[in-house]
């Protein structure tokens, strides 16, 4: 008995084991690592939309201010004014287009017309149109080519 356990402990795996386990790993990584970074841009665009959409209910609720203010209904000039207090985003109120991952930024002519702009944790940067007199904000991002 006493010698099956010694003989037992000297048994390893051998070389051709390792070596097929470190293959059938890396096939596995090689599946798993693009279908994690394809949710991880799923999960960002999720975000960016909300917080479009936060901008958009913002702006709503500023032209109801204004309509029982002045009579007027008004969206402001820059709409990134809108925001309150935020957590894990950058909202820049200067006028240009963002130079920091998550930041958010207004421009007047950084595109063909007024763009709401955010910078991707992948270094890209997208824009949103924005009308402020004919009330419109686009819905759907634009890569924006520098």
């Amino acid at each position: 008995m006493m010698k099956y356990i010694r003989d037992k402990k000297r048994n390893g795996f051998s070389l051709v084991e390792l070596i097929m386990v470190m293959v059938i790993l890396g096939i596995l990584a090689s599946v798993a690592i693009p279908k994690m970074s394809n949710v991880i841009d799923k999960a960002e665009l999720r975000t960016e939309q909300t917080i479009v959409n936060q901008i958009w209910a913002g702006l709503e609720e500023y032209s109801s201010n204004s309509i029982l203010e002045n009579g007027n209904d008004a969206w402001p000039y820059h709409p990134l004014t809108v925001f309150g207090r935020t957590r894990n985003i950058i909202i820049t109120l200067d006028l240009g287009v963002p130079n920091e991952d998550n930041e958010w930024q207004f421009s007047l002519d950084a595109v063909s017309e007024p763009a709401i702009f955010h910078r991707r944790k992948n270094n890209e940067v997208y824009y949103y149109t924005y009308d402020s007199t004919n009330f419109e904000l686009s819905e759907t991002p634009v890569l924006f080519n520098n």
